[in-house]
């Protein structure tokens, strides 16, 4: 064989190897199993690619859903990381669905259970709140904030004698400026100051009325409605058995036209007092005044809200 022939053998033999190597590295480098996959989906994960991440978590979801994720943690571990993805991308709904799933397979996790808490408070479905509340108040009493909601929502559910014991037993950090300073800046008319001032006091002592009250006031004359509104909240729930503290609530129903529930606080303060002249004369001229807008739980229309001069 001419010196040619050998060398183009030669290359032959080497390209062959080539690229038999090459479709091996290929042939490894591919997710073939769970643990590949959970891997694979980990490194989306970590590198915020939450949508890559998801579709790895799918396959590993897939491939193991005969077995049990209370003993194989694989398993567990792709709801776990799918759950924290979707809550990450705003999928909340999908989220607490997986993070469920994953908390009735054995995982436990403070920071969770108070994700659950809150997810349904927003929503409204409390008694669905609840358990989520209780598991982590049972874990951590520092974080007043979520806390003060659990409390509310122990009140709403006509449990205000153990919402008032919740927000006895917290453990709440110092606020940095007193009291008095959070006065003078509502004096000062510096009221975007002052608010957060006194939210800080509230946090601090959250089982202090007068620390809502001052935040309700300060948002009402900001016209920060949202605010207002949850203030009033609390007020009304954690210490509503006291007319007083059901007042501003009153005033915040009026103000988004809800004649229907403005009526129902205003009967409660009746109801409590067993007289209360200011709450039954508001009461008689919404009746005369408010009409339908009273027997029905929605929003005034425009012509009833012209009608009470609002």
């Amino acid at each position: 064989m001419s010196p040619n022939g050998k060398y183009f053998r030669f290359q032959k033999i080497f390209f062959i190897t080539f690229l038999i190597l090459l479709v091996a590295q290929i042939i490894h480098a591919q997710a073939t199993t769970v643990e590949d996959f959970l891997e694979r989906g980990k490194e989306h994960f970590e590198r915020r690619r939450y949508l890559n991440a998801l579709d790895a978590f799918r396959v590993v979801l897939d491939m193991s859903a005969g077995r049990n994720a209370r003993t194989f943690t694989l398993k567990r571990e792709a709801e776990i990381l799918s759950a924290e993805s979707l809550a990450t991308l705003g999928r909340h709904e999908e989220a607490v669905n997986m993070f469920e799933r994953a908390l009735a397979h054995g995982y436990e996790n403070k920071k969770v259970a108070a994700y659950l808490a809150l997810y349904y408070e927003r929503a409204h479905r409390y008694e669905e709140a609840l358990p989520y509340f209780e598991r982590y108040f049972a874990a951590d009493k520092s974080d007043i904030a979520t806390h003060a909601k659990f409390a509310a929502t122990l009140g709403r559910l006509g449990n205000r004698a153990r919402a008032k014991a919740i927000l006895e037993q917290l453990e709440p950090a110092k606020a940095q400026q007193s009291v008095e300073a959070c006065l003078l800046l509502e004096r000062q008319k510096r009221l975007k100051a002052a608010l957060p001032c006194a939210k800080a006091q509230q946090l601090a002592r959250p089982d202090k009325e007068q620390h809502y009250l001052s935040v309700y006031r300060i948002a009402t004359a900001l016209k920060d409605r949202r605010a207002a509104r949850e203030y009033a909240e609390f007020l009304f729930y954690l210490f509503g058995d006291e007319p007083r503290y059901i007042w501003p609530l009153v005033e915040v129903t009026l103000r988004e036209r809800k004649f229907y529930d403005a009526r129902k606080l205003l009967e409660e303060i009746i109801r409590l007092r067993g007289t209360d002249s200011d709450a039954e004369q508001m009461l008689a001229n919404l009746k005369i005044q408010a009409g339908g807008a009273l027997e029905k739980p929605n929003r005034a229309t425009n012509k009833e809200v012209k009608m009470l001069g609002l």
